[in-house]
Parts: structure tokens; sequence; C-alpha cells
């Protein structure tokens, strides 16, 4: 089965375009604005994988990724934040965690498709 992968970025302009990428890799893709909604949908959708932006409007992508790994449904889901202007030392313990990776934007698109592999079984793909 194709990943489903929810991809929280309050920039419409890259949304569309990693959404158009993960596409062409034939990944099934959820979108979210913010925090809020990504922790909604991911309760609710339970995907394979999140890539969340870290400042986004309202709850920021930081908040998010902790209430995702506080709530026992989410907790396992793998999480690629990612940022231009915060520094990783500002997210704390979030990437001690196993399933929990950083990514500078720009967004590499070959970095962004090896952590996705490193994440998700099989080389990006469900089984």
């Amino acid at each position: 089965m194709i990943a489903q992968i929810l991809l929280v970025e309050d920039n419409d302009d890259l949304r569309r375009m990693l959404r158009a990428y993960l596409e062409s890799k034939n990944h099934r893709v959820l979108e979210a604005l913010d925090g809020a909604q990504a922790f909604a949908i991911a309760e609710a959708e339970l995907p394979h994988l999140i890539i969340m932006d870290i400042v986004m409007p309202g709850l920021y992508g930081s908040s998010a990724t902790k209430q995702i790994r506080e709530y026992w449904k989410t907790s396992n889901i793998p999480i690629i934040l990612m940022s231009g202007s915060v520094d990783q030392s500002v997210l704390g313990d979030l990437l001690s965690r196993p399933n929990v990776r950083y990514l500078k934007k720009p967004i590499d698109l070959q970095v962004l498709d090896d952590t996705i592999k490193e994440l998700l079984p099989t080389g990006g793909y469900t089984v």
C-alpha cells in the first residue's frame, strides 16, 4: 500500500510543490495549514508519516508534535519537522525521539526522500 502522508505547511506555494512531489512518488497526501488541524487530522486519519513546518500561525509545529507524541493513538507516527528560521536546538528533546527528524528549508527533495525511506518500512511504502 502507498504511504499516506500528512503535509502541514501554511505557505501555499511550498505546500503545493511538496504535495506534487510526494504524489509523483505515488504517496497519498493529506493537508493541514496549522498545528491544530494537523493534530485533528492525525487523530482521525492515522497517517503513516507527518511532514510539518515548525513556524505557522496558531499552534506551532513543535507544539503539535508534542501533542501528537503524547496522545496514545498518534504517538508512534513518524514526523519530519522543517523550518528555515528555527535552529534545531530550539526543539529540545523532540529530536531525541527515534522517529522525529528535522530538515532545514529550503528542502532538498533528495534528502526528504531519503528521510521518508528511513522512517517508513520498505523504502517509503507501507504493507
